[in-house]
C-alpha cells in the first residue's frame, strides 16, 4: 500500500513540475536547426564546390596571361 501512495505522489509531483518542459523544448528546437542546417548544407554544398572550381579556374587563366619579366 506504502507503494502505491508513494507511486501517486511522486506521479502528481512530476505532473506539476514544469522545469523539463523547457528543457525538451530547447532540445527540439535544437534538433530541428540542425537538421534544417545539415539539409541546406547538403543542397548548396554542390553548388558552392562549383562555384569556387569557376573562381579557380578562372584564376589560372589570368595567372597565364600575365607576361613575366625577362631576367
Amino acid at each position: 500500500m506504502y507503494a502505491l501512495t508513494y507511486l501517486q505522489t511522486l506521479a502528481l509531483r512530476l505532473r506539476k513540475d514544469k522545469a523539463g518542459a523547457v528543457a525538451t523544448e530547447y532540445a527540439f528546437l535544437i534538433a530541428f536547426i540542425a537538421i534544417v542546417a545539415a539539409a541546406g548544407m547538403g543542397l548548396l554544398g554542390n553548388n558552392l564546390s562549383a562555384f569556387f572550381d569557376d573562381i579557380g579556374q578562372a584564376l589560372d587563366g589570368a595567372g597565364a596571361a600575365i607576361p613575366t619579366l625577362p631576367s
